[in-house]
């Protein structure tokens, strides 16, 4: 019966990270679809090398982009979090070999309309809501 109770209760925090790592995966695709076709692409690279500068990318714009801050407002910082998270990781790609770029490109789409992402991702995000927040008119 607990289970029950358990199933019907969901927090809005949990909710919300249902939907940011839907949003992540819906990111994550289009990005191993277009990575190649970016001109700062290296030939031969595999997508997790650009991984992590994408990821940052995106995180940046939701952490200093709403408040508005440019990319070049926010490059240093989004630079020293890129290397935080990529201690270590062999495959990683330098900053300035590739990375700061695809940051920036991944900022940049994160900027973009949400319906627009939405309309890729076949507005899976609403679906699973079940709402209409996202209706464009």
């Amino acid at each position: 019966m607990a289970n029950q109770q358990n199933q019907g209760s969901q927090n809005p925090s949990s909710q919300s990270n249902q939907q940011n790592a839907s949003g992540q995966q819906g990111s994550q695709q289009y990005w191993k679809q277009q990575f190649q076709n970016e001109p700062y692409y290296q030939q031969g690279k595999p997508f997790e090398d650009y991984q992590s500068a994408y990821q940052t990318g995106e995180q940046g714009r939701q952490q200093y982009g709403s408040g508005g801050q440019s990319f070049s407002d926010s490059e240093k910082q989004l630079r020293s979090d890129y290397e935080n998270s990529t201690k270590g990781n062999q495959k990683a790609l330098k900053w300035d070999d590739g990375a700061g770029k695809a940051c920036e490109a991944a900022w940049n789409r994160a900027g973009s309309q949400s319906s627009d992402r939405d309309m890729q991702q076949g507005s899976e995000s609403q679906q699973n809501r079940g709402d209409s927040t996202g209706r464009t008119s």
